[in-house]
């Protein structure tokens, strides 16, 4: 009595195993030919599509491994169990589709490596393109609005208001104290605050000198800017090559080490063995 319902309760597992896995195996290539499935066939060459198609493709990589997984696990339950597995015909055979679709996928999966890394590679370099000429626009608008009347009346203007703003500040000692004090004033104005006493000039001096370097800090912030795109794009780039290839090759190598290993243990890949 108990064995009957040992056995009774295997089968019903590797029943259970076997219609898991065949629907995950199922479902998982359904999405993935949805999501080869370009919205115009010119998407089929762009790069950005090809680059999402990849990464989304690798992202389910792992759910028909654990469908064929599980299809072989309800057929080694039933082994097991002592339920005979006739195999009269290899067509008709689930193990072997599965295990022919694990191959197939792995050569999948082998190939979007080389792909999805160039794609990177051109994306980024594209993108590092793009980054340059718009830093080169921004430098040539700077240059022209330099040379124009108007900078040079904003400048005076800036100089007006900061003149006024500090001999303001020197008229109340109170305020003045209190400035040189704080550690929010940068050391050139304390150092200016401080001669403006003794040489009412020095003022004019740090004025014209902030005004020459104005130039000299709008480019510089292009420049930074620049940098800080380019760095996030290497990042960028970086963090996708490695998360998507390296799993494209796990996955690569676990359809593939699953899927020859088990036509081998079938009799249907010999590998250059001869049966004599």
């Amino acid at each position: 009595m108990k064995a009957s319902n040992s056995r009774q309760f295997s089968s019903v597992a590797a029943r259970t195993l076997k219609v898991v896995g065949i629907i995950l195996i199922l479902s998982a290539l359904l999405d993935c030919i949805v999501l080869s499935l370009p919205g115009e066939s010119s998407d089929l060459l762009n790069r950005g599509w090809q680059l999402a198609a990849a990464t989304q493709i690798v992202d389910r990589g792992i759910i028909p491994l654990i469908g064929i997984a599980l299809l072989m696990t309800g057929f080694w339950v039933d082994s097991s169990s002592g339920v005979s597995i006739e195999r009269r015909n290899v067509g008709l055979d689930l193990r072997f589709w599965a295990l022919l679709i694990s191959s197939l996928l792995g050569l999948v999966y082998l190939s979007l490596v080389p792909v999805h890394l160039n794609n990177t590679r051109l994306e980024l370099k594209d993108a590092l393109a793009q980054v340059d000429q718009e830093a080169g626009q921004a430098e040539g608008q700077l240059e022209a609005q330099l040379k124009s009347a108007q900078f040079k009346t904003q400048v005076e203007e800036l100089k007006s208001q900061r003149r006024t703003q500090i001999a303001t500040l020197l008229e109340d000692d109170g305020k003045l104290q209190q400035a040189l004090k704080s550690p929010d004033v940068p050391k050139e104005l304390k150092a200016v605050l401080e001669q403006s006493k003794k040489d009412p000039k020095a003022l004019d001096k740090f004025l014209e000198q902030q005004a020459q370097e104005l130039p000299t800090q709008a480019r510089n912030e292009i420049r930074t800017r620049k940098q800080q795109k380019e760095k996030e794009l290497r990042t960028r780039s970086r963090n996708s090559s490695l998360q998507t290839g390296i799993t494209s090759l796990l996955l690569a190598i676990g359809y593939i080490t699953v899927g020859w290993t088990g036509l081998r243990s079938m009799g249907i890949m010999r590998f250059g063995r001869r049966k004599n």
